[in-house]
């Protein structure tokens, strides 16, 4: 039971359209850091050729492996701070980075996933918002602190809203950053 209302909760979140925004974008081979029960990595798959959803909650993983088998889609353990290994057009992070103690070694380890042309999309909770506050982050962002972690990484960070687009307000929640090093 505990399953299918997790996966409820997920749906009624902003991380659904974030990943339905996503979907719109991103092409080719596409890792999913951090996929949970795996219906936002089911959502990729529309337009990519190839999704690999990455995980480090067992249960959650023998969820998702259950669900949503087909001949795009791919779940793995992994856990994003010790590394993994693969090229990908595009890597997701969505909602996740709050969550780790090591953020900016997770961040370095996303960019060694891409290809030199890949883009790198995450969200994450805006600390400025009083929306979807949790015990189980590590830390929250404000645009300009996401933005500055994001530069010591990617050369390319454009911070946008769950619509992918530009922020109406330093508020405006959660974030989302589409990065590259084009």
């Amino acid at each position: 039971m505990y399953e299918i209302w997790n996966r409820f909760q997920y749906m009624l979140s902003p991380q659904f359209d974030i990943y339905e925004n996503a979907a719109k974008v991103v092409r080719g081979k596409v890792a999913d850091i951090g996929c949970g029960t795996g219906f936002g990595t089911h959502i990729l798959t529309r337009n990519a050729t190839e999704v690999h959803g990455y995980e480090i909650d067992n249960g959650a993983l023998r969820f998702c492996q259950r669900v949503f088998g087909n001949k795009k889609i791919w779940f793995h353990y992994g856990d994003i701070v010790k590394g993994l290994s693969g090229q990908y057009d595009f890597v997701t992070m969505i909602d996740v980075i709050e969550h780790i103690e090591q953020d900016r070694k997770a961040l370095m380890n996303c960019k060694a996933l891409l290809k030199d042309s890949g883009i790198f999309i995450l969200s994450t909770p805006n600390r400025l918002s009083r929306y979807r506050k949790a015990q189980t982050h590590v830390r929250e962002y404000s645009h300009s602190e996401l933005k500055t972690l994001l530069k010591r990484v990617f050369t390319q960070v454009d911070i946008r809203d769950f619509k992918f687009d530009e922020p109406t307000s330093k508020y405006s929640n959660p974030i989302v950053a589409v990065c590259g090093n084009r």
